[in-house]
Formats: C-alpha cells, structure tokens, sequence
C-alpha cells in the first residue's frame, strides 16, 4: 500500500514566522470512521495567521502547531453515508492548522463552497468576512459616522462596505500610505491618509470606531472621542497593547475566538449561509498564489509596505484547481 505524505508548516518556538516556521513531512495514518479526509488547495496569509507565531497570544497559543487559520480544500475521503462527496469544496476550519497539505475533519463543521463562488474567495471567507458580519450585528451603524483604522487592510474594507449598505452615514478610513487613497473613495469612503495628529481631528466627530492598530494611536482616538461614541478594539496591528484614557468612551473588545466559543454546528452553518451572498459582491484584493514550498517569499510579499495583493499558499500541484 503506498504510503501517504503531508507537508505542515509547523511552528515549534516563537519568533518570528520567517524564521521559526518549518515545512515537515509526515506519513498519514488511516482516515477515523465518521470523518472526513480534505486536501488543502489554497490558504490566505492574514496577521491573524501570523501574530500569534511571534508569541503576541501566548496565554492562549502554545506550539506545537501547524500555522494558519483558513483556507478552502477539497474532500478526498468520506463515509459512504455522508452527505459530501469527493470533489466537493469544502472551508476546513475551527480545527488543525491549513497551511498543510491535509486534514481530517469533523463533517458537522465543514462548511460546503457554493459552486459560484470562486476558490481564491472561498479561501478568505472566514477570519475577515466573519469577524466584520459579526462585529456589525454587535454594533449597528445606520446614520453613524464610522472610523476605520488601518483602512487599507482586507477586514477594514469588508466593514466599510457593508457598514454602508446598513445605513452608515460616512465611513472614514484612516490609512498610512497613499498607495490605498484612490481604492478606498472607489469603496465609497473618505480617505485619510494623515499622520496621527491628523488622523485624531478627522475623528472627533465619530459615533463609532473600529480600531486594528491599537498602541498610541488607540489612547489618541479614545482621548478625543465624544464619551456617547463607541471604541471597538477588534486588533493590535502595532503590537501594543493600550490603556484608555480616564474620561472617555470605554472600549469594547471583540475577538472572533471568543464569539466561537459555545457556538454549535447549526449557528456556524448559518453564518456562511450569511455571509456567500455578501462575498459574492464584496471587491477582495487580487491573491497571488505562492506554492507551499514558497512559503518565505509569500510571507516576505505579505510584509511589502501599501500591498494591495493577498498573498495565498498554493497547496495544490496544479493552479487549474484555483478557479
């Protein structure tokens, strides 16, 4: 019987991803009666997938472990009960790391890929596009002036846009560099590209802000901000932490893992049935593929000052596959 190989990227100590990530191979056992077997075709790299290999979580983030939290695969093994077939697109999540070639899964979490939906957007369909649902159901916008933080990023953009089709009345999208300006107004926001002195006067006059960054530009917009206006922290793209000002609104936390907590199959099911028709019309930045061997030189891409590309791991042997 021939014996059957995955690659993982696997991190065993913290540092930083370039450095600490390893590609392993190691032979797969037989599938467990019940599961299914999926073989991996692509994975986004998202800061989500990163920060936590340099140790930013470690209280709750303890390698040994394969990276990487989303991706879209295809199902190679089932039951002959099951309802998936092979072939069938399915998002491996809330389980093993994805930047591996495969994974047995429990069914009852899989979430099955409308056949519209393209590969390369089913890949992203998870980290960003739920956190944004979510954070929106939890704070509704209609007639609020919005504030975006690192307005340039991929999750920034999915809130502005579908904070607009709820009613905001403005979205303003603070990002450093020009290179986003132009896409951003496309999106139907104000751009403003400013130093932080700048960034603080454009949102004074803000009812609701979704912050990314974090450190000292998080305490500079909480310091001005109207104490009725709400503060959601949902990332610490800085890599610092902040503390609120005395006076002020007091800051809500969102992170996705926490909203997952006590989640069964049937609520996270009908979060994808949500969130296909939004993706469908949603303006994702082009993926450029990297294969799984490339791993550094797609990491490398992620880090490029205003990218406006999301670099994706390519775990098939063909690109045919990444229609």
């Amino acid at each position: 019987m021939e014996v059957e190989i995955d690659e993982a990227l696997w991190f065993r100590r913290f540092g930083s991803p370039v450095d600490v990530l390893s590609l392993e191979s190691t032979e797969i056992g037989a599938r467990t009666r019940g599961s299914v077997r999926v073989r991996m075709v692509a994975a986004p790299i998202n800061p989500s997938d990163l920060i936590p290999i340099t140790g930013a979580y470690s209280h709750r983030v303890r390698p040994p472990l394969v990276a990487g939290y989303e991706g879209v695969s295809q199902v190679v093994e089932a039951d002959q009960a099951s309802a998936l077939r092979i072939g069938d697109r399915v998002l491996p999540l809330r389980g093993a790391g994805t930047w591996r070639r495969s994974i047995d899964c429990d069914p009852s979490w899989l979430i099955q890929v409308p056949d519209d939906v393209e590969t390369s957007v089913a890949a992203r369909a998870y980290i960003n596009p739920l956190a944004a649902l979510l954070m929106l159901e939890t704070w509704p916008v209609e007639g609020r002036r919005v504030v975006l933080t690192a307005g340039g990023s991929s999750c920034a953009r999915l809130l502005g846009s579908w904070a607009l089709e709820a009613g905001a009345r403005e979205v303003v999208a603070l990002c450093r560099s020009r290179v986003h300006a132009a896409s951003l107004a496309e999106l139907g926001f104000l751009p403003l590209v400013a130093s932080e002195a700048d960034a603080v006067h454009g949102a004074r006059r803000a009812d609701l802000v979704f912050d990314a960054v974090g450190g000292a530009l998080a305490e500079a917009l909480l310091a001005v901000l109207p104490r009725a206006s709400a503060f959601v922290s949902y990332g610490l793209l800085s890599g610092e932490s902040f503390r609120p000002p005395r006076f002020g609104p007091s800051p809500r936390r969102f992170h996705l893992r926490d909203r997952l907590d006590g989640v069964g199959p049937t609520e996270w099911q009908g979060w994808f049935r949500k969130l296909w028709p939004m993706l469908r019309r949603a303006a994702l930045p082009e993926a450029r593929q990297y294969p799984l061997s490339e791993w550094r030189s797609a990491i490398r891409a992620f880090d490029e000052p205003g990218r406006r590309f999301k670099p994706m791991l390519s775990l098939v042997e063909s690109a045919s596959a990444l229609r």
